[in-house]
């Protein structure tokens, strides 16, 4: 019998919950499933993450993937590149780290520009412009891709 070399763990909550309720839910489901790997003797660090979301009517559902092993390389290898807002998600997380680490994190190995293409297209499904991996790491956009601006008095007299 083969070795599993990936686990998945999935939540469903009210799309109104309280974002605390939601973030302790994903700390938690984190904290499993770092348990879990333990149990069937993985090292946690050595995997990789994935988070996926699905909504339904007024619940979400949150899926965290692990993938280690077999699975890994295959994500790593392009075998399994991420789409959609999952993409998104990933490149979000990992833009920091530069364009080729993102891709490969993101399952693009060292295809660049299926990367980007891929991310400009997942932007667009969206309804947000991602021109640049850049765009992802801007704080004054918000999820529609529209410009925010800062409210602030006139002066610190006028607080």
């Amino acid at each position: 019998m083969a070795k599993p070399t990936q686990a998945h763990l999935s939540r469903t909550l009210k799309r109104n919950e309280y974002p605390a309720i939601k973030q302790r839910t994903k700390d938690q489901m984190e904290y499993y499933m770092g348990a879990k790997l333990i149990e069937v003797g993985v090292n946690p660090k050595s995997a990789i993450y994935r988070w996926s979301l699905e909504i339904k009517n007024n619940q979400e559902t949150w899926t965290y993937s692990a993938y280690w092993g077999e699975s890994k390389d295959k994500l790593l290898s392009g075998e399994m590149p991420l789409t959609g807002t999952e993409l998104i998600d990933c490149a979000r997380a990992n833009a920091k780290q530069g364009l080729q680490t993102t891709a490969q994190l993101c399952g693009y190995q060292t295809d660049i520009n299926k990367f980007q293409e891929a991310l400009q297209e997942a932007g667009k499904q969206a309804g947000i412009t991602i021109d640049a991996l850049g765009d992802l790491l801007s704080e004054s956009k918000n999820v529609r891709g529209r410009s925010g601006g800062e409210v602030a008095p006139d002066s610190s007299s006028s607080l």
